[in-house]
């Protein structure tokens, strides 16, 4: 029997589960497509258990009985969804590591964002950093390696130190309309 609710000829009879290509949304529910099935244009409800927003093109799963129509799974979508919650959203994974994947890009919006991690690595080919201020704390060390490195400064630079070393292999130039070594 379940081998016929694939046959197009039988679906009126039997009802249909299989795949359906999204056609049209109904713009007034958003909730309402219409597909585009073996031998049929019916419009169905999607059923979805989290909160997908279809597309045109999506392929779906669908199922229908007695002429009632609904989507029941997603097959191939491009469409978003949101999980939307009135109050606090946990992921914990105890045993195991939660990963982020997108392929083009993630965006993190916040008034604050809080990183807390023992150990904390950040790799890119390129970083582009916009801040007003900036405040760095550093109990114990700073170690950069830097292929080039240049710094403009629009206003005052101060550099206080109990000791400072500075080496060159090639010349040392300091410009300036003064200049005191006290």
């Amino acid at each position: 029997m379940i081998l016929d609710t694939l046959n197009p000829s039988t679906m009126a009879k039997s009802g249909y589960l299989g795949p359906a290509t999204i056609l049209e949304i109904d713009e007034a529910d958003g909730k309402r497509v219409r597909l585009e099935c073996p031998d049929e244009f019916p419009w169905a409800q999607v059923a979805l258990f989290h909160a997908y927003e279809p597309v045109v093109g999506d392929v779906v799963l669908a199922i229908s009985n007695c002429g009632v129509w609904y989507v029941i799974g997603l097959l191939q979508g491009t469409g978003t969804t949101t999980f939307t919650a009135p109050g606090n959203i946990e992921f914990h994974a105890p045993n195991g590591k939660i990963d982020f994947l997108a392929g083009k890009q993630i965006s993190l919006k916040s008034e604050q964002v809080e990183i807390l991690a023992n150990n904390l690595e950040l790799t890119a080919n390129k970083v582009f950093q916009r801040f007003c201020d900036v405040t760095q704390w550093i109990k114990n060390a700073l170690h950069q390696r830097i292929g080039r490195l240049s710094t403009a400064v629009e206003e005052d630079y101060h550099l206080t130190a109990e000791r400072i070393t500075e080496q060159a292999e090639g010349d040392v130039k300091v410009q300036g309309k003064m200049i005191h070594l006290n």
